[in-house]
């Protein structure tokens, strides 16, 4: 008798270390077929999931999902590297209640289809609408207005940047003041002489993840505030 009950202990007690253990292995197997299947592509790809009580993700419930890749590809998404952690995730309604985490090396196309890089992105908020905060380097940004502008008008131009969001576009040797604005998620060249035109340097959509709120000029930076919905890019 001791020894049946020495044995259905010993059983208790493998099955408590299976599912303990067991389950955040098995649910970031899923997790990172999920991310397949929403079309992420990347090299040495690591998907963590944790739960406080790890028999909760039976339920379907993480705390955590941490995502490390390089070489990103999702949807609108293309980036360098990628080190996001999710929170309080329902893997069976595939919500995302947090996120939180960094992206580098950010490509995001242009009208004309050349991609702007940004060298850094860092992420923090909702799943549906997290903010996002992108810097990349003025020279980009001017390289960037440059062959925008030339594209779209037909002209060469030289652009010059400074704090905070002021530009200056000179054509055929004659320097016209100009703004960076944003514009229902886009950014805009918008000079002040109505005789040059308006030239959009960044669409929404199209390719670009990101809805942009504002944009300031630093020394020798340029930041980007706009929101993400990291939920539907990466379809958990």
């Amino acid at each position: 008798m001791r020894s049946c009950l020495i044995q259905l202990v010993l059983s208790a007690v493998i099955i408590f270390a299976l599912l303990w253990f067991g389950l955040p292995l098995g649910a970031s197997w899923l997790a990172t077929n999920a991310l397949n299947a929403a079309g992420f592509t990347g090299t040495d790809t690591s998907v963590q999931v944790s739960a406080n009580l790890p028999p909760r993700i039976l339920l379907g419930h993480a705390d955590e999902i941490h995502i490390t890749s390089t070489e990103v590809g999702v949807g609108d998404l293309h980036a360098g590297a990628v080190d996001l952690t999710l929170g309080d995730v329902e893997l069976f309604d595939r919500k995302i209640g947090t996120v939180d985490g960094t992206l580098t090396g950010v490509l995001v196309p242009a009208p004309n289809g050349d991609p702007i890089t940004i060298d850094s992105a860092t992420i923090d908020g909702t799943g549906t609408a997290a903010t996002a905060r992108l810097t990349t380097s003025s020279a980009e940004v001017i390289q960037l207005a440059e062959s925008q502008f030339e594209a779209q008008t037909g002209v060469a131009a030289t652009v010059t940047l400074a704090a905070p969001a002021k530009v200056t576009v000179t054509v055929k040797g004659k320097a016209e003041p100009a703004r960076l604005v944003v514009l229902d998620g886009a950014i805009e060249l918008v000079p002040t002489d109505p005789i040059l035109p308006p030239v959009p340097l960044i669409a929404a959509g199209a390719g670009n993840p990101f809805q942009f709120t504002s944009i300031a000029v630093g020394a020798g930076t340029v930041t980007l505030v706009g929101t993400i919905d990291v939920q539907s890019l990466l379809g958990l």
